[in-house]
């Protein structure tokens, strides 16, 4: 009996003249979401480009796992990997999410002691106090922009987090300068034009990240004159040591800040936009989840132990991340060369996975486009088919710490409050790395009347969702 003969490549989209292969990465670098889902029209394992093996992607859960689930053969991309050897704009992107090997390995080991459980939980008070300080400052009738408050709380309860940081204002000034530097590197300018010229954005990255460089190392040596002793997450990875009384370099530790503060930052605070809107666009959903918020709590913030006596919350922000992941995809590339359903495939390859698209399989996800919580009171997804936090031995460290946040917020934000998106808003997506609405989320503050309705809206975001 003959084997089954190797394939050479996936299918995917006719590469386009003259440019081949770059007119598809221009494509899906100008419009990820638009891009996605053309492209998973190829099928579950697919081409960048059709005859080409150099980028492809992975969106059936058994691909996925064996990507997420070898990590030694599956790297992480260097996202600064064109930026000169020994600038900052290297170090800030040296941290957990972008190292591998024994180099990763060092790094989760130390750090998972301060993402234990009990150590997540003492945070708990922080972030209640910050949440009620945003809300005392709402008006009923004001509108705001709520994706811009999201970031600006998540923001603070990031710094304080993970610096211990007890001045608003020292909190804001650090946190701005890296939220700037981050938007910008995913800037689709900065991503395709990376070269450290005169009037590219490029340039202006390169300095921001010196200033960004430069803000943490203070922070750090600051943190050493006082002599440690801190809860925080750099007071504990300045006294962590491994089992040969290994310690993290202040080197190492400026990567790896930088990226559980982006990690912590920028994620979480899309994660809340995103489900404040669908909320807005399911009343129904909305006034069950009040209800039980308000019944339970009694306008309080939860305490710890209530926060495991809120299923509708947690099937919301299941749902809300499954339809609308903070970030919708990701990359890695293969160390030596592998085959995968039944393609043949060389070192050096490049594979995108997708949280977006493989959330939104009908297979996996009856009705994928619609946002249904209730679906995962008997929904039980195959692990690697569910993926906003990743999985494998590089599942996301503060995933913990994200969802205690989440439900913290939303409780205290809901029982108080009915935000109402303002109708008419242009709601457009933007993908910097993460998922965010383009132009804001303009909603107006009510007080928690109940008057549960669904504003009309505009944009391309439309395309994403099936509302009724």
């Amino acid at each position: 009996m003959q084997p089954t003969p190797i394939r050479r490549t996936p299918p995917g989209p006719p590469p386009m003249p003259l440019i081949g292969e770059f007119g598809s990465q221009f494509r899906l670098f100008s419009d990820f979401i638009g891009g996605l889902s053309e492209l998973q029209r190829h099928g579950p394992l697919v081409s960048l480009a059709s005859g080409s093996g150099r980028h492809i992607l992975v969106f059936a859960p058994e691909y996925v796992q064996q990507v997420l689930s070898n990590p030694g053969l599956f790297l992480s991309l260097e996202p600064a990997k064109n930026a000169p050897p020994g600038s900052s704009l290297r170090r800030l992107w040296t941290g957990l999410g972008t190292t591998n090997g024994e180099v990763h390995k060092k790094g989760r080991r130390l750090m998972l002691p301060a993402f234990h459980k009990k150590r997540v939980e003492g945070y708990r008070d922080d972030m209640v106090s910050l949440f009620q300080r945003m809300l005392d400052g709402w008006r009923p009738g004001e509108t705001r922009d709520l994706s811009a408050d999201m970031r600006r709380v998540t923001l603070l309860v990031v710094t304080k987090a993970l610096f211990g940081l007890e001045d608003e204002q020292e909190c804001l000034a650090h946190g701005e300068l890296l939220s700037e530097w981050f938007r910008l590197f995913g800037s689709a300018s900065v991503q395709l034009l990376q070269h450290d010229w005169p009037l590219l954005p490029y340039r202006r990255v390169m300095r921001i990240s010196e200033r960004g460089e430069a803000a943490i190392r203070d922070l750090i040596a600051r943190k050493r004159r006082e002599g440690g002793g801190g809860n925080d997450v750099l007071s504990l990875l300045l006294e962590a040591r491994d089992e040969d009384g290994g310690s993290l370099s202040d080197e190492e530790l400026v990567g790896h800040i930088t990226i559980l503060f982006i990690a912590g930052h920028e994620t979480t605070a899309n994660a809340l936009t995103w489900t404040l809107f669908l909320l807005d666009q399911h009343p129904e959903v909305h006034a069950a989840l009040v209800d039980e918020l308000q019944g339970t709590l009694r306008g309080e913030a939860p305490a710890l132990e209530q926060l495991e006596q809120l299923p509708l919350l947690d099937r919301v922000i299941k749902e809300s991340m499954r339809l609308l992941p903070p970030v919708p995809l990701s990359q890695r590339v293969a160390a030596a060369p592998f085959e995968m359903g039944g393609y043949s495939f060389d070192a050096g390859t490049e594979l995108i996975y997708s949280p977006y698209v493989t959330h939104r399989m009908p297979e996996l996800y009856p009705e994928p486009a619609r946002f249904l919580p209730e679906r995962w009171k008997t929904l039980d997804p195959p692990v690697y088919a569910y993926i906003p936090f990743a999985n494998g031995p590089r599942r996301c460290i503060g995933a913990t710490l994200a969802m205690m946040e989440l439900k913290l917020a939303l409780a205290m934000m809901l029982q108080r409050y009915r935000l109402a998106l303002v109708p008419g808003s242009r709601i457009d997506r933007e993908v910097l790395i993460t998922l965010s609405p383009k132009h804001g989320m303009p909603m107006t503050v009510h007080a928690q009347d109940r008057r549960f309705t669904r504003a009309p809206w505009r944009g391309n975001v439309r395309e994403m969702l099936a509302l009724e």
